[in-house]
């Protein structure tokens, strides 16, 4: 169609052309161009019809194979999206009911737990159970750092006064020198500072640590007086605190100096008093080797005497020997007299 327009416009400028040529007047002129435009412009509109017409039909068309293709696309999408979907959905709903399942396994073991902290509170709460667990503790690390000899478990001291530990520390030539270990928890007071600790209240937390260095003190005073006892104890004792932040709290208050310097009992926590033990091992072993080497000494000193005698044994050997050498010396010369006058008497008789 676009070449129909172009060939008609095309005729009409030639038509113009020979128009001006052969006219000269402007009226014929102006006629002429009137009915050829008119001519042209029936031209064009037929043929701007024909290409609406083609131009329907090709949009129809168009329009047709584009909704095809959309529904296509559509039922293609959604096919995928729903699978999509439908997995991604699945997949997530496992692993979310997993992760909620996770969580009330969690949640049962902090409940056990929880129960398990107010058990132990409560267990803990009764003063003769505390002394009982800082007893039993005491006597895990005696039994893992020494030997079975080397402590005694309930040892008396004097009288009815016993203690729950006692270090045997040996002695030349004397009995074991005993060095007394009382456990002490005093957690009552302890879990009351904490407390205080926590809320922020300076002045109930200084009245708590008053009351926890009187009771400790208290014990320590105790120790003093019923198992203290030289020349059969050490002239100090040893009072073991359970607990690490126990411990750690009397080194902040500054107690251990003053306890140990007034009352002569020195302070220890698990890890301070497992370093003790520690030390007191490799003592003992040192002191056996010691005892070992007098041992040896003695024995050498004992060989160095038997070898002293075994020296004179020779040498009286040796004297005993040259005597006799010097006896048959003398009787070789009587023999050879006696044979030289027998050669006399042999030769008289011949």
């Amino acid at each position: 169609m676009v070449i129909i327009g172009a060939t008609g416009l095309l005729l009409l400028i030639l038509l113009l052309t020979t128009v001006l040529r052969k006219k000269d007047g402007a009226a014929d002129l102006r006629m002429e161009v009137s009915k050829q435009f008119n001519i042209l412009s029936k031209t064009m509109l037929d043929a701007v019809g024909s290409i609406n017409e083609g131009n329907n039909t090709t949009s129809e068309l168009l329009r047709k194979n584009v909704e095809e293709k959309l529904r296509e696309i559509q039922l293609s999408v959604s096919e995928r999206l729903d699978t999509t979907l439908k997995t991604g959905l699945d997949s997530s709903f496992r692993r979310v009911n997993d992760q909620l399942n996770a969580v009330y396994q969690s949640m049962g073991e902090v409940r056990a737990l929880t129960s398990g902290i107010g058990d132990l509170k409560n267990i803990l709460a009764n003063v003769k159970t505390r002394g009982i667990w800082g007893e039993v503790q005491l006597g895990k690390l005696l039994a893992d750092f020494m030997a079975p000899g080397q402590y005694i478990e309930n040892a008396r001291i004097d009288g009815t006064n016993t203690v729950e530990f006692a270090v045997r520390i040996p002695r030349e030539d004397e009995e074991p020198l005993l060095l007394p270990i009382d456990s002490k928890f005093p957690m009552d007071r302890y879990a009351r500072m904490l407390k205080y600790v926590e809320k922020g209240d300076p002045e109930k937390l200084k009245a708590a640590q008053k009351d926890l260095v009187a009771a400790v003190l208290a014990e320590a005073k105790k120790i003093n007086e019923k198992y203290i006892r030289p020349p059969k104890t050490t002239d100090f004792a040893i009072l073991f605190l359970p607990s690490e932040g126990l411990y750690v709290e009397m080194i902040r208050l500054d107690m251990l100096e003053h306890i140990q310097g007034k009352w002569r009992v020195m302070v220890a926590g698990p890890s301070t008093l497992s370093a003790l033990l520690t030390s007191f091992q490799t003592g003992f072993k040192v002191f056996e080797l010691k005892q070992h080497s007098v041992a040896i000494l003695d024995m050498l000193n004992a060989i160095k005497r038997d070898f002293e005698k075994y020296a004179c044994e020779i040498k009286r050997t040796q004297n005993t020997l040259a005597s006799a050498q010097n006896h048959l010396d003398t009787l070789q010369r009587g023999t050879s007299r006696i044979q030289s006058k027998l050669k006399t008497v042999e030769h008289l008789e011949s």
